[in-house]
């Protein structure tokens, strides 16, 4: 009897068990599961509709709270509202993720998921995302009252003699982080965020400079003469201090200063100018009535051989007992020699192309004009393969460029050497045309109107770099000319049989700059006085575009085909803050 009892107990408990699930079923039909909730309300029982209805004025509360953003000693830089800083909600992707609780997986898996929620409440995670241009905008006001640049130690002399002057760690703003921590703050209702920083070191610590110090004294104590056959040259103490710089990688060799520096490198241009004679380039004289012509011979130059005195005059400026530098010479060989002349006085252009600029920016003319006579007269012979870095060299303020804007990190921003890029646009174009394989070529990073479509040509010392090969049995002579607001650059040879076609696609894949007018991207820039702000700096929309070629001889045959793709980054609306 006891057992039948049991038995009978036991079939009930599990017909309970069974009908559990089909209850809770019932139950939950067209509502969401109880104990699910968001952000801290409850959504059990509620449909999607009043589950939207509440959570939305949930969020409206936290979005439109004030968030104090605050430094590491809990002083407060700005207050903020987060839906002023792009902070918007998905109330319909988090109403969705509460109404999947206990609706998804396998049937099992929805069992346990709804016994679960009969034991323990759970909160599904809000959705938040940022508006991109009103994000950065915010990120740019907090990073502008933050951010500081990290400064160099570096020495000066003085009346006391040499002093030195203590470096600063740059500070800058975390972006990314930043912007999880402004998202987290809203999700929990919090009411502070604290602004992350990252500490940026000088490359020249004060360490550094005081170590410096010791042998400063030495450098800066006495004159250094330089000599060359009968040649001397004295560099007194006010023009050693004036052009020297902290050397950290040289503190453990011994030389602790360097004067590889842009001031020292343009004092001794000057100082030092009776030691070098620039190299002389023939000239082809065509005869006066016929297509003869004579040559003028070329003439070896001498130059220096700037390391060697550089360091030369690093290592005397620290030796007491050695105060003497003797200057080393090389040979400066012409761009044109008189072998190279006879064989081109007899040449046609076979390829000009010729870009145009404004003359408003006097630096970024100047440039163009500097990198246009460097070029102008290069040889390129059979077989080789031309570098435009290379050839141009370093683009210092010592080599002669000045300070124009070049792009860096998407913006247009002050560099030496800026305009440059005109100069190889231009040089890309006439190799274009003239069919040479183009063995190196970026485009810019975003696009630029006022260059040929899909056939700009940007580079940068050491990164980027503009190459092409002459793979004919033709020696090919670079000319450039520069005005106020053109360039032209011109390829000639003595025999030419090459056909240029292309053909170019429309633009496609816009992306809009994540910028806007109104909101613009708000830039620090150390080059302007504090305080002042620049005009708006239009935005950009990003976009790729094809450029297909076929070289062909005169007959018809083709020599080869190539192709050269250009996709842009989009270009924010920029305004600079000095500072």
């Amino acid at each position: 009897m006891r057992r039948r009892a049991f038995v009978l107990v036991a079939v009930l408990a599990l017909l309970a068990l069974g009908s559990a699930p089909m209850a809770d079923l019932l139950l939950s039909r067209g509502v969401i599961h109880r104990g699910v909730g968001a952000l801290g309300v409850d959504l059990g029982g509620l449909d999607r509709t009043a589950a939207t209805d509440v959570l939305r004025s949930r969020i409206t509360d936290l979005i439109m709270a004030p968030l104090s953003v605050t430094s590491g000693a809990s002083k407060i830089l700005l207050e903020a509202v987060p839906a002023e800083t792009g902070v918007i909600a998905d109330v319909e992707a988090t109403v969705a993720a509460a109404w999947a609780q206990g609706r998804s997986g396998s049937w099992p898996d929805r069992v346990r998921q709804r016994l679960s929620l009969w034991r323990a409440r759970r909160q599904v995670e809000a959705v938040f995302y940022l508006d991109e241009a009103v994000w950065s905008s915010f990120a740019d006001e907090v990073a502008l009252r933050y951010e500081r640049l990290a400064r160099d130690a570096r020495l000066t002399l003085t009346v006391d003699g040499p002093k030195a002057v203590a470096a600063e760690t740059g500070l800058v703003l975390d972006r990314e982080t930043f912007a999880a921590a402004v998202l987290r703050a809203v999700q929990a209702g919090e009411s502070r965020v604290e602004v992350p920083l990252r500490e940026i070191p000088p490359a020249v610590t004060t360490e550094d400079a005081l170590r410096a110090l010791r042998l400063a004294r030495v450098a800066f104590g006495a004159p250094v003469t330089l000599g060359y056959q009968e040649h001397r040259f004295t560099l007194i103490p006010e023009q050693l201090s004036a052009v020297a710089a902290v050397n950290p990688n040289g503190l453990a060799s011994g030389l602790p200063l360097t004067f590889d520096t842009p001031e020292a490198r343009e004092l001794l241009e000057k100082v030092l100018a009776p030691v070098q004679e620039p190299a002389v380039d023939a000239v082809i004289v065509p005869a006066v009535g016929d297509k003869s012509f004579t040559v003028e011979p070329s003439r070896d130059g001498t130059q220096l051989e700037w390391d060697a005195v550089l360091t030369g005059l690093a290592r005397a400026a620290v030796d007491p007992s050695r105060r003497y530098v003797a200057l080393a010479t090389t040979r400066a060989a012409p761009k044109l020699s008189t072998e190279d002349a006879e064989q081109l006085g007899v040449r046609h252009e076979i390829a000009s192309f010729t870009t145009y600029f404004s003359p408003a920016n006097q630096a970024r003319v100047h440039n163009i004009q500097q990198v246009a006579a460097i070029l102008d007269g290069t040889i390129v012979r059979p077989g080789q393969t031309f570098s435009f870095n290379q050839t141009v060299g370093p683009r210092t303020k010592a080599a002669g460029f000045d300070e124009a804007p070049v792009i860096r990190d998407g913006a247009l921003t002050p560099g030496v050497g800026g305009g440059i890029c005109q100069v190889s646009t231009t040089l890309f174009n006439a190799v274009f045309f003239a069919g040479l394989p183009v063995v190196e070529r970026k485009p810019h990073s975003f696009y630029i109107d006022h260059y040929p479509v899909g056939r700009d040509a940007t580079v940068s010392y050491g990164t980027t770099d503009l190459k092409f090969r002459n793979d004919s049995g033709e020696m090919l002579l670079v000319t450039v000319r520069a005005d106020e607001r053109s360039v032209t650059v011109s390829l000639a040879a003595a025999e030419w049989d090459r056909v240029v076609t292309y053909q170019t696609t429309s633009f496609h894949d816009f992306v809009g700059p994540p910028s806007t007018a109104e909101r613009p991207r708000r830039l620090r820039d150390p080059a302007m006085a504090s305080g002042t702000t620049s005009p708006l700096e239009a935005g950009v929309s990003g976009r790729a575009v094809e450029v297909t070629r076929t070289v062909s001889q005169a007959g018809g045959a083709v020599l080869f085909r190539d192709s050269f793709e250009s996709r842009y980054e989009p270009k924010d609306y920029i305004v600079r803050v000095g500072g």
